[in-house]
């Protein structure tokens, strides 16, 4: 596991694409991915990137984990995991007392703790964000995720979700 770079951007990119059908990940842009590359980790094995991950910084305390892809020969090994795991101990590390998710598999994520909220307690310019995010996806995915494809969740060991 390491911090993403400029080398990585086409990799993560490639993965993000290899699990285009699990409609709840967006994708992303070259571009996108080059403006964000600070926020993303990546899974090495044997020398390729077989996952990646971004933990995205909103406020100081407002921590989202997003962009999980592993690569389909890879899954199964224990990558998504890893690479979940590696956020979380990063936003504690930088002091973050609310993460939080949008997925298409809560149940994949409550092993890992997190618990279902309403994306109504998240502050405006972060729906917005997500908003954004969404008309950058191919057109027939924006109905579904503006109406509720993704289950919001957040990590109560650390403080409640802001209201």
């Amino acid at each position: 596991m390491r911090r993403a770079t400029a080398a990585d951007v086409e990799a993560i990119h490639r993965l993000l694409v290899a699990n285009a059908a699990d409609v709840s990940l967006f994708q992303q842009s070259d571009d996108r991915i080059r403006r964000d590359l600070d926020d993303f980790v990546v899974a090495i094995e044997a020398g390729q990137q077989v996952g990646c991950a971004a933990l995205h910084h909103h406020t100081r305390a407002n921590t989202e984990i997003l962009a999980v892809a592993v690569d389909p020969h890879a899954h199964g090994r224990g990558v998504g995991a890893a690479l979940v795991r590696a956020c979380m101990t990063d936003a504690a590390r930088t002091g973050a007392t609310f993460v939080w998710l949008a997925t298409g598999k809560p149940d994949y994520f409550a092993r890992y703790g997190f618990r279902r909220m309403s994306k109504w307690r998240l502050p405006p310019r972060v729906v917005l964000r997500k908003v954004r995010l969404v008309l950058e996806q191919p057109m027939h995915r924006w109905l579904p995720a503006l109406l509720g494809r993704h289950t919001f969740m957040w990590l109560p060991e650390q403080t409640p979700p802001p209201i």
